[in-house]
């Protein structure tokens, strides 16, 4: 659909759920709002974005089948951007409004509060940092209808920290696209590319390059293997602004030769396909990784770190191996494990595949957006959007 319409074809639809997001970056709190746009209008209901045109959100939803309408935050722009959602939540009759982020939840807050009840609000929170504990936060999150998170763990904390009563938060990660995500074979092609050195054991992580990403600890780990005589390469995935921090460790460290960093790469399927076992390192804010669940899904068994809603997915010797945060030698002794023993990958790699087709699938998470859909619904006037047609 093209990018700053909000016209969809005619037919009757549901509920129609407008989703706000002032970043402008691209990871995995953009791609769930993008994948629960793909998916929802296929069980019935109309799906609107309103984010930054100048954020990667705004273009990629504008090149695919996705109602995207600009929308600017942030200082001054807060303001205007007030009234023009106010404008749209009524013109497009909007049923729900889920926000993302921290400025475009303080604007949709605020237009809610003029609207009242004919709207439900929603929030999404992704992340597990710590959020503040003032009047204002508490009021931003304690007056939605329901507040999605990304795992159990960022319920709690929010639980604990804002009060917020138990029944109205829903922990629900981001489902992983099962037909898309399937085990497959390394394309030769790929690692052709790679000069990877014949019978080297790979290792990858897929995220964007933050600090708290753990790059740094896994590179350690990489050097504390070599040293233990382990062939082994990293390909690195992904990019951001910490890359300059990792490539600089790369050199300090002697590891130009045992890593690979490829930077940000569309085609995460055939990267997964690369790599022998899958490793993540983050030491804070993570919810449920989706690259955790897109590499399980590919039948990759993997190597974490016990942050946020990880654990929640890896159990240890059954789902995956987790480390401590920050400790390379654990991290190392983990990874060492799965390179060195063929027997306990392939025991991992089945029972994970088996975990999340049965409980983190892109359907597995429509579902449960529907029953928080009929749950704030229940209690709502007859939905805007029902009985009417949309052109």
């Amino acid at each position: 659909m093209t990018a700053g319409k909000a016209k969809t074809e005619n037919r009757k639809w549901h509920y129609t759920i407008l989703h706000t997001e002032s970043s402008l970056g691209w990871g995995g709190q953009e791609h769930r709002v993008l994948a629960e746009a793909r998916v929802m209008p296929r069980r019935g209901h109309r799906l609107l974005i309103a984010c930054d045109p100048r954020g990667e959100l705004y273009r990629r939803a504008g090149r695919e089948d996705v109602a995207v309408l600009p929308l600017q935050f942030g200082g001054r722009a807060n303001f205007a951007a007030w009234l023009a959602l106010r404008r749209l939540l009524l013109k497009e009759r909007v049923d729900i409004l889920n926000t993302h982020s921290s400025l475009d939840s303080w604007v949709g807050f605020s237009a809610w509060l003029t609207i009242g009840n004919k709207i439900r609000l929603m929030r999404t929170r992704h992340l597990s940092t710590a959020v503040s504990a003032n009047w204002p936060t508490r009021r931003l999150y304690q007056a939605p209808a329901a507040v999605i998170t990304t795992g159990q763990g960022i319920s709690e904390l929010l639980h604990q920290r804002l009060g917020i009563p138990r029944e109205r938060l829903h922990a629900i990660p981001t489902g992983v696209d099962l037909a898309h995500f399937a085990p497959r074979r390394p394309n030769p092609a790929l690692a052709a590319g790679l000069h990877l050195p014949p019978k080297a054991f790979i290792f990858g992580t897929i995220s964007v390059l933050r600090s708290w990403k753990g790059h740094l600890y896994l590179l350690e780990a990489v050097k504390h293997l070599g040293e233990e005589g382990l062939a082994a390469v990293l390909v690195i995935v992904g990019d951001g602004p910490y890359r300059p921090v990792i490539e600089e460790k790369i050199r300090e460290l002697g590891l130009v030769g045992q890593v690979r960093l490829v930077g940000h790469q569309e085609a995460v399927p055939e990267w997964l396909a690369l790599m022998d076992a899958v490793v993540l390192a983050s030491y804070a804010n993570e919810g449920v990784p989706q690259a955790l669940l897109q590499a399980l899904a590919m039948g990759k068994p993997v190597a974490a770190t016990a942050v946020g809603g990880i654990p929640e997915v890896i159990v240890p010797e059954e789902t995956g191996l987790l480390a401590p945060p920050r400790d390379f030698r654990a991290l190392a002794q983990a990874m060492s494990r799965l390179a060195r023993d063929a027997s306990l990958r392939e025991s991992l790699s089945r029972r994970g595949l088996q975990v999340v087709a049965a409980r983190y699938s892109l359907e597995r998470m429509a579902d449960a957006l529907e029953a928080v859909y009929g749950e704030i619904m229940a209690t709502a006037a007859t939905p805007a959007s029902s009985n009417r047609g949309r052109s």
